[in-house]
């Protein structure tokens, strides 16, 4: 009977601690998520703020349209330009960005290189 209540005492002991430190990870982890959410809005915020600073023209509708150089209309049609343009808006967002030439690429894919492209492009 000894044996019993020392290994069901050991067991109850073994079970406690193991949820209390499982209760303990719980809350630490939670608090350092509020920690890092706290510092990454803080971080925007003072990046939004830099923006805002270092361009005060940027809250003019004119500004909001990147700035796109004529290109030869033989080249390129202006359809293109432009989503090549709202490309660039897309990735570069409230940065100051200006795009200064579009302009075909001259060199031509090699056979290999198209072949590479036809083999990883095909559908499954």
């Amino acid at each position: 009977m000894d044996n019993l209540t020392l290994a069901l005492t050991l067991l109850l002991a073994g079970f406690t601690i193991v949820f209390l430190v499982l209760i303990l990870l719980i809350i630490v982890i939670t608090v350092y998520g509020k920690i890092i959410q706290a510092a990454q809005k803080s971080s925007e915020k003072r990046k939004a703020k830099k923006i805002e600073q270092a361009a005060p023209a940027a809250a003019s509708p004119e500004a909001a349209v990147p700035e796109v150089l004529p290109a030869n209309n033989d080249e390129i049609p202006g359809e293109i330009i432009a989503v090549i343009a709202a490309a660039v808006d897309a990735v570069y967002g409230n940065k100051p960005h200006k795009i200064k030439a579009v302009r075909r690429s001259r060199s031509a894919r090699s056979s290999w290189g198209n072949a590479g492209v036809a083999q990883n492009t095909r559908p499954f």
